[in-house]
């Protein structure tokens, strides 16, 4: 496995489980249909689309989450050669 595909799946699989388990906290408490009909009256949404969007929609937060982390930790910039000056 190259080491860029080990950066995105360090990044990506825990964003994974972390949008499984906020869909299941959350949906055990909201029922997608009753929330499509307040925020969108004139929407129709089946139940099954209305989890499908919400789990794609904490999944691109907690992507978007942990690719920050990534980011500011330095693991998808280029490593350094000894002798580059930090300035």
């Amino acid at each position: 496995m190259s080491a860029a595909a080990w950066r995105w799946g360090a990044v990506a699989w825990p964003s994974f489980f972390a949008a499984g388990v906020a869909t299941m906290v959350f949906f055990a408490l909201v029922d997608p249909v009753e929330l499509a009909a307040i925020a969108w009256p004139h929407l129709a949404l089946s139940r099954e689309l209305g989890y499908s969007l919400g789990f794609f929609g904490f999944w691109a937060c907690t992507f978007g989450s942990s690719l920050f982390s990534a980011l500011l930790l330095g693991h998808f910039l280029p490593p350094r050669r000894r002798g580059d000056d930090a300035t």
